[in-house]
């Protein structure tokens, strides 16, 4: 202890042990470090196959956890038909709506819901604000616009044999388009003959 105190006077010591203490701590660290990224490639070979997931820590900073998800696209679809289908008529159609609800016209006036019509060989409305048109009733032949007031998700189509066009529009209790729609897709009705 003399011989310390002769190369380290007591003050030096007193000064020095916490610089000494994480000095050798870092030289330690370095160490492991080292002797670590050295054996890794190694490592890493023989654990291709597994992976510990309860240790895997998320790269999301909090930030990127508290930004509210972004709205999705809204957007009508077909959900059993597609395009280039072949049916025999009546056929069922079922839809869905994505990023609005669905309600029914006697609900009146709720944020965010709507319901589905389906445009029959007919192009999208060119007037944004006039409701979409009824056919008149009982009428088979030229159907171009179906609605679904009472908020359903499928029906039955009949309609003549040919090509047709058909295109899911979502409307306003008002019938007034949103314009979220589907892709136009082209159906085959088959001769209810054959």
């Amino acid at each position: 202890m003399t011989a310390q105190r002769q190369i380290f006077p007591d003050t030096l010591v007193k000064k020095s042990a916490p610089a000494l203490l994480a000095l050798s701590m870092l030289i330690g660290a370095a160490l492991v470090c080292g002797h670590v990224l050295a054996a890794t490639p190694a490592a890493a070979k023989a654990t291709d196959t597994h992976v510990d997931t309860d240790s895997i820590i998320s790269t999301i900073n909090a930030t990127e956890r508290t930004r509210p998800f972004p709205v999705g696209e809204k957007l009508a679809y077909f959900v059993n038909i597609k395009d280039g289908d072949q049916v025999r008529s009546p056929f069922r159609v079922a839809f869905a709506v994505t990023g609005m609800g669905v309600s029914p016209v006697a609900a009146g006036d709720i944020h965010g819901t709507g319901h589905h019509h389906i445009l029959i060989d007919m192009p999208m409305p060119a007037d944004i604000k006039a409701p979409i048109p009824f056919d008149k009733p009982n009428e088979y032949q030229h159907q171009h616009y179906k609605h679904f007031g009472n908020g359903e998700t499928e029906t039955l189509l009949d309609l003549p044999a040919g090509k047709h066009t058909l295109r899911l529009l979502f409307a306003d209790h008002n019938h007034v388009p949103y314009y979220i729609s589907s892709k136009e897709i082209t159906v085959t009705v088959l001769d209810k003959t054959h």
